[in-house]
């Protein structure tokens, strides 16, 4: 597939590519599901102890249908969640699976805007690395502003560093095009202590995929790294 243009190209291939392979997606991702839910259930359990004193703030970034992550946020009264997919298809399916009190947010994560300081913490679970480069860094900035002093961040990354990667039939679609790009472990790391993050955990996870009947091994950066 030849290289997309412009960054507008670049979300407008996502969303179309999300939006046919939605049901597809959640049943692919469910390997995934303990990895997400190792990293975010420690998370959890520190605002636990806060929540007698005040509501906590939670940012979404690529909800998905809102399984299994943003229901275990939910499912926590104390907790106000925040939740964004570039894909109305994934934002409808999320709707059906969350209570009302979530609020979610259809479209690309570059166009959010949120007052500073506001957020506990912020999740971009297999999210962020649809984004140009360039752009993975400008959202990292504007993340560490959404947050309060002391909130964290828990993301993952791809753990070899490449420019972009596109695939018009991933997971067998027909519509749009899928693209990934990332900076690498070590550049990573190293633009999220630019931002001013202490990082608190920085792991490559081995996921065990499967596209098109063929097993894959993909390496994964996960962080948590806090203001």
């Amino acid at each position: 597939m030849s290289k997309p243009t412009n960054s507008s190209q670049i979300k407008d291939d996502i969303q179309k590519a999300y939006d046919d392979i939605a049901g597809v997606y959640l049943n692919w991702t469910q390997p995934s599901h303990k990895t997400r839910l190792s990293y975010l259930e420690p998370m959890l359990r520190s605002f636990d102890t806060a929540k007698g004193s005040r509501q906590i703030n939670i940012l979404e970034l690529g909800c998905g249908a809102g399984v299994p992550c943003t229901q275990l946020l939910a499912a926590r009264e104390y907790i106000s969640v925040t939740a964004n997919d570039i894909s109305s298809t994934q934002i409808a399916m999320a709707k059906e699976r969350l209570p009302e009190s979530v609020n979610l947010i259809q479209g690309d994560m570059m166009g959010l805007e949120f007052s500073q300081e506001h957020f506990d913490a912020v999740l971009a679970m297999y999210s962020i690395f649809h984004l140009p480069r360039d752009e993975q860094t400008i959202i990292l900035r504007r993340i560490f502003g959404w947050l309060k002093p002391g909130g964290k961040l828990l993301a993952n990354f791809p753990g070899a560093g490449f420019e972009s990667f596109s695939n018009p039939s991933w997971l067998g679609g027909t519509k749009g095009a899928m693209h990934w790009s990332g900076w690498g472990r070590n550049e990573t790391r190293r633009i999220l202590k630019d931002i001013g993050f202490t990082i608190e955990i920085d792991e490559v996870v081995v996921d065990s995929e499967e596209e098109n009947g063929v097993p894959k091994d993909t390496a994964f950066h996960w962080i948590v790294a806090k203001k």
